[in-house]
């Protein structure tokens, strides 16, 4: 299924892999195009390289398009990062993004229509009801308060093995997540 690319004022769109394409289609600028392109014919190819500037990598390497692409946007400065369709198909790309979030890009945003993911760092931090589901689970160990939430925490320590923190509920107009120690990785979801 392919994921609705969101339209944020000011941002350059930098496709990756047949994403290039979605990004056109959506009547978007493409700024730059990413990735080895072997999700794609070779006329896709030649109209890529009409509207944008291509960085075309070999198929064998020992990064994915996804990680060629965050490296390179992060080299131009750019922030917050948004990766959409980041669960797009194959478990192992999904999970290699999520790891590309935890352990490289704490600006990086997985986006996708009904859910994001995100980190949350040391300090206070306000989410919206915009989601129904909350989950967060620890990069690191951690220690976090939440109020607002159907279930509130205080001082509550989270350890990386653990998973009670799963699919919570914000139950007023905002939620307050602080993370007085360590870092989480912050699910947002509308899926049931």
């Amino acid at each position: 299924m392919a994921q609705k690319i969101p339209k944020i004022e000011n941002a350059e769109y930098i496709g990756i892999d047949a994403g290039c394409l979605r990004i056109l289609e959506a009547g978007l600028d493409l700024a730059y195009g990413i990735g080895d392109f072997d999700s794609i014919d070779s006329k896709e190819l030649e109209y890529l390289n009409k509207h944008s500037h291509l960085e075309i990598h070999p198929v064998k390497k020992d990064e994915t398009d996804s990680e060629l692409a965050l490296a390179f946007a992060a080299q131009q400065g750019f922030s917050p990062l948004f990766l959409v369709g980041a669960f797009g198909g194959r478990i192992d790309h999904s999970l290699a993004n999520i790891r590309l979030l935890m352990y490289r890009y704490d600006d990086l945003i997985l986006w996708e229509d009904d859910q994001r993911v995100f980190v949350l760092l040391e300090g206070k931090h306000v989410l919206s009801r915009e989601f129904k589901h909350a989950s967060f689970l620890a990069v690191k160990d951690s220690v976090l308060s939440l109020e607002g939430f159907l279930y509130p925490l205080t001082h509550a320590v989270l350890r990386v093995q653990d998973i009670y923190t799963t699919s919570n509920t914000i139950q007023q107009e905002q939620g307050i997540v602080t993370v007085e120690k360590g870092k989480l990785l912050c699910i947002m979801t509308n899926r049931k």
